[in-house]
């Protein structure tokens, strides 16, 4: 790389198109962090100019900008990539057209016809696109172009209060305004005189603007990687996501293919990926993460079938699917394509079985599968019947094994095997998704069978062992399989509700044993206490009202205030003891196994279309 130091004039002073990529964030700097900074470092340079005179002039260093100069057609002014500073270019632009404007405002016609010279090419070399010396990214350029007219923004202009770009132009003008006209600045206070004429002042904040101000710019020399400094730079302050990178290297190569990238970024990658959805954090296992990551992640996966580390996401992409000969303009629609698929799980109506199955899928805390559920949406080859079987049986496997507590904790291998094997076949890809299913062997991917479902739920406690947000989503699902079809009966099921011990926790107070052979009662009421037929669902007030209550008056309660199927069942036993508890916990695990078919249920073995 080759330094040199710049003043503003010298950066700016030759024809010359300093280019922000539209892959690059945003204009985002704002008046207390760095414009009212900005102005005091000019003050500070003005009062010592006027103090010291000719001699002994300060200097002040804005910082450094990196650029990456382009290969220009003979006839055509020098362009100039932004890798870096695109946010001091842009503030220094503002700067100097806002100067110019209030120069001109105040007759200091000379002033501002200089300073322009520094924000527009000359007419006679340049087409109208290239007018100006910088050029924002995508998201700035009308508002850019607007107030960097020689007259300021037109009459009609409207300012955006969430494009800082208006902002700054303003906040400059003013500030110039008012020391040009002696209203404010370097020779305000107390012992204040009678301002200088408006020419002297012109062309002292010309001066101290263009010439004291300094800049070190920083050009790419061949073989320089443009991809890696901007990476290496950008990994300062707030870190770019995984996407970021994958988008600014993605689109650089769509330009080296001599793609029309303006259009790819507004027609296909804005509307999709450019959008706060995707840096919103997610839940996924014991961390959160931004959506976009997970979904590079998750995408990753299904493209490249193997474990992708969250912190290796970039690099993935890059040695894995954008090497030289790749098509960017295919990879950027494919992305996008898939992300509005990714992003459609949302928007499921709870009634239907993908509604029902991505419901489920956050208390299952099963993100590690959307490799697979995403291929399964995603592929053409996949028939609506076939997904629909498809998401059933992985939402059984999962649930079956999370509700008998067997691990999770190589889950992103296996994902990574039932994608390879659910390629091979995509037309049938249920069938290809079953029969790997069900030769998982060991607690560590296999299916658990209908027998070993059943027992291990009735003669094991489950309250304190599973958890408690994916317990009220199986009894839910119980309560949703014995009403009709019908989403609005449906839609409530699941929110706001709570576990409740029918015997209490507190039931040696409250529910003592009596008769004969207490000790012998006592151990069977204890070891029934957190098994599952000793709980249900309802909603908060109603835990509380029921909590250490008597059968009698339990009953009552989930009669009268209790909509739920699943109480109204329960309200309809005389008594509530250990037979009732065992009782219900096998009536409990049967309408599981009903709701989560086994892996040799006759549900598999049908031929959808």
């Amino acid at each position: 790389m080759k330094p040199d130091t710049h003043t503003v004039k010298q950066l700016f002073e030759r024809d010359v198109r300093y280019q922000i990529p539209l892959y690059q964030r945003p204009y985002v700097w704002n008046e207390e962090q760095q414009w009212a900074p900005l102005w005091e470092d000019l003050v500070a340079l003005l009062q010592h100019q006027e103090n010291a005179g000719e001699s002994g002039l300060w200097s002040h260093f804005l910082g450094a900008i990196v650029l990456d100069q382009e290969k220009t057609a003979p006839g055509r002014i020098p362009r100039f990539t932004v890798i870096d500073g695109q946010q001091r270019l842009t503030t220094l632009q503002l700067l100097i057209a806002a100067v110019a404007q209030a120069a001109a405002a105040s007759g200091a016609d000379r002033d501002a016809k200089l300073l322009r010279r520094l924000v527009e090419n000359d007419p006679l070399e340049v087409k109208d696109d290239e007018r100006l010396k910088v050029w924002p990214t995508n998201a700035n350029r009308e508002s850019f172009a607007g107030v960097m007219r020689e007259e300021g923004p037109p009459p009609d202009h409207v300012n955006d209060s969430s494009n800082l770009i208006d902002e700054a132009f303003d906040y400059f003008v003013a500030r110039a305004g008012e020391y040009l006209t002696g209203a404010g600045g370097a020779d305000d206070g107390e012992d204040a005189v009678a301002p200088e004429p408006v020419e002297i002042r012109a062309e002292r904040l010309r001066i101290t603007l263009c010439d004291l101000l300094k800049v070190v710019s920083i050009t790419l020399e061949q073989g320089d990687n443009a991809q890696v400094i901007f990476e290496t730079l950008n990994a300062r302050g707030t870190p770019l996501l995984s996407l970021d990178l994958v988008k600014n290297s993605v689109f650089r190569q769509a330009s080296a293919q001599g793609r029309n990238t303006d259009a790819l970024y507004e027609q296909v990658w804005q509307p999709q990926l450019d959008d706060e959805y995707w840096r919103q954090n997610r839940r996924q296992g014991r961390l959160f993460r931004p959506a976009g990551e997970l979904f590079l992640m998750h995408w990753l996966t299904m493209r490249l079938e193997r474990v992708i580390p969250a912190t290796e996401l970039f690099t993935t992409f890059r040695q894995g699917l954008l090497t030289e000969h790749a098509d960017a303009e295919a990879l950027i629609r494919e992305l996008c394509r898939d992300a509005a698929v990714m992003r459609s799980f949302d928007r499921f109506e709870p009634g239907t079985p993908e509604g029902r199955f991505f419901a489920r899928l956050g208390p299952l805390d099963a993100g590690t599968v959307l490799p697979i559920v995403l291929l399964l949406f995603r592929s053409t080859e996949v028939s609506g019947e076939r997904r629909r079987r498809a998401l059933a049986m992985l939402e059984s496997w999962l649930a079956r094994r999370v509700l008998v507590r067997w691990t999770s904790k190589n889950y992103n291998r296996i994902v990574a095997r039932l994608v390879t094997r659910m390629k091979a076949d995509l037309t049938h890809a249920d069938e290809a998704l079953h029969a790997a299913l069900v030769g998982g062997e060991g607690a560590v991917s296999r299916w658990p069978s209908d027998e070993e479902f059943v027992e291990l739920l009735t003669t094991r406690d489950v309250y304190g062992v599973v958890a408690q947000r994916r317990l009220v989503m199986a009894l839910a699902a119980v309560e949703a399989s014995l009403r009709t079809s019908k989403s609005e009966e449906n839609a409530f099921v699941g929110n706001g509700l709570s576990l409740e011990h029918l015997l209490p926790q507190e039931w040696e107070t409250h529910w003592p044993v009596v008769g004969a052979d207490l000790d012998q009662q006592a151990e069977k009421r204890a070891n029934a206490l957190h098994r599952l037929g000793n709980l249900t669902i309802v909603a908060h007030p109603l835990n509380a009202a029921l909590s250490n209550a008597p059968w009698s008056k339990k009953r009552g309660q989930l009669n009268q205030h209790s909509v739920l199927l699943l109480n109204q069942r329960l309200a309809e036993r005389e008594s509530w003891d250990e037979r009732a508890i065992e009782e219900h916990g096998t009536w409990l695990a049967q309408r599981f196994v009903e709701i989560w078919p086994g892996p040799d249920a006759e549900n598999w073995r049908s031929t959808p279309r």
